[in-house]
């Protein structure tokens, strides 16, 4: 059956150039929907449960630690925001550039985000997390370069890198800059 209907479309050029017509643009859309349009992985790395209590102090003994105890202290003193347990703390290093950290609510371990992150043209929030995710989503150019729309998951020790697609650029009106 499969033989008889290749065999129609290969003898008739107009369903020929429908069907290849048909098949390209639906390839097109796969693409397109591969690579655009916002992404959302923060379902996908829920946590089971998040912390209740009291929270650990932070332990503030390497000298990064130390260096930015205030940022930190008022991070924790907001609460378990991110993966379930964790505290986030963030702030500035210039003009549209920001570095964080994530404390553990249990142990008070503070881990520092390995870049600074900053924006110039790109379009949406620097950075994102939730409560209830181990994921975090990142806009921007890290220590300055390579600017990107990236996702990470937190696994306790690490951010590892899940996905990092082009940023969306924008001109001085907010409108979409053409690639």
């Amino acid at each position: 059956m499969v033989r008889s209907i290749v065999m129609r479309v290969s003898e008739n050029p107009i369903l020929l150039l429908c069907m290849f017509a048909l098949l390209s643009s639906a390839e097109h859309t796969f693409a397109q929907s591969e690579t655009s349009g916002p992404l959302d992985l923060f379902p996908k790395y829920q946590v089971r449960s998040t912390f209740k209590g009291k929270t650990a102090p932070p332990i503030l003994s390497s000298h990064d630690a130390h260096e930015f105890r205030t940022r930190i202290r008022e991070g924790v003193a907001k609460g378990v925001v991110f993966a379930g347990h964790y505290e986030v703390a963030v702030w500035g290093c210039g003009s549209g550039c920001l570095s964080f950290a994530v404390i553990d609510a249990f142990t008070g371990k503070v881990t520092f985000f390995p870049a600074t992150v900053s924006q110039n043209r790109e379009a949406g929030e620097r950075l994102t997390y939730k409560r209830n995710s181990e994921a975090i989503h990142i806009i921007g150019s890290l220590n300055e370069e390579d600017s990107a729309d990236r996702w990470y998951v937190w696994d306790g020790k690490s951010f590892n890198l899940i996905s990092k697609r082009p940023a969306i650029l924008v001109d001085d009106n907010g409108d979409p800059l053409k690639p």
